[in-house]
């Protein structure tokens, strides 16, 4: 049966690896829109990093940040943000610098987003847009924050994350290198579930496709759960349905059938 409501991950589930929405899923998604389904990107990415593809896939919002806000792209603005005050932000980050010295930091927040020197000097190379302020983060935290990134030469975001026992916060990852943590209420499942609720539709008709340690829940609450199959195991063995690879438009295969039942 379709769904009324698809949420889509962007990084290794709707993008191959080299970050391209195809034609064939391009297609598909817009098929599906016009058809009354509600699709909806949800990422980890900040609204900058996720915008060009909302816009060819013809989508006015999504869900940014793991959940932490929704953006609406018409109106370029920031709804339901929810933000760590600067003085948890701070202990966060003194937390891990302790406990990682040489860890690299940086963080988004409603005034911009921000890098310590080494982590823009590690970036800088990739970056297609200047930070809106480099140097100790800790001084960029005033007005809270979104999101508290770090990366660390030697040790991967499960490592990372030990660092934070005894803080509420939200911690996690999409790759195995930059940990990311957030407001404690922020998952990405919490904000589809917010947004199936606000829309009217019942979790049974909500689908849900990720790949990653930051989709797992929203994979696993959804009525249908699919993960590409390059998604981590936890993330596969969670879902419902597992299609092919997000080189192989695993996705739109999934959308595809869905099409083909009319």
């Amino acid at each position: 049966m379709r769904p009324s409501l698809v949420a889509l991950d962007l990084d290794g589930t709707l993008l191959t690896s080299d970050k391209r929405i195809t034609a064939r899923a391009e297609t598909a998604v817009r098929a599906l829109t016009t058809r009354g389904v509600r699709v909806l990107l949800c990422t980890g990415r900040p609204p900058r990093g996720t915008r060009t593809y909302a816009a060819q896939l013809g989508l006015g919002e999504a869900l940014v940040y793991n959940g932490a806000a929704r953006y609406d792209f018409e109106r370029d603005e920031a709804r339901d943000v929810q933000a760590l005050p600067g003085p948890r932000a701070r202990e966060v980050i003194g937390q891990v610098r302790t406990a990682f010295p040489g860890v690299l930091a940086g963080l988004e927040s409603t005034d911009g987003w921000f890098l310590d020197e080494a982590l823009y000097a590690l970036r800088r190379p990739q970056l297609r847009g200047q930070p809106d302020g480099v140097g100790a983060i800790e001084g960029f935290t005033n007005g809270g924050a979104i999101k508290i990134f770090f990366r660390h030469p030697d040790h991967s975001a499960c490592d990372l994350h030990k660092a934070l026992a005894g803080l509420d916060v939200y911690a996690t990852w999409s790759g195995e290198t930059l940990l990311e943590v957030m407001h404690p209420k922020v998952s990405k499942r919490n904000a589809l579930a917010r947004m199936a609720d606000r829309l009217g539709i019942a979790r049974e008709a909500v689908a849900a496709f990720g790949d990653g340690h930051n989709d797992h829940e929203m994979v696993g609450w959804a009525g249908l759960g699919v993960a590409p199959a390059n998604g981590s195991s936890a993330v596969r063995a969670v879902a419902d349905e597992v299609t092919t690879s997000n080189d192989e438009d695993g996705v739109a295969r999934v959308l595809e059938r869905w099409l083909e039942a009319e």
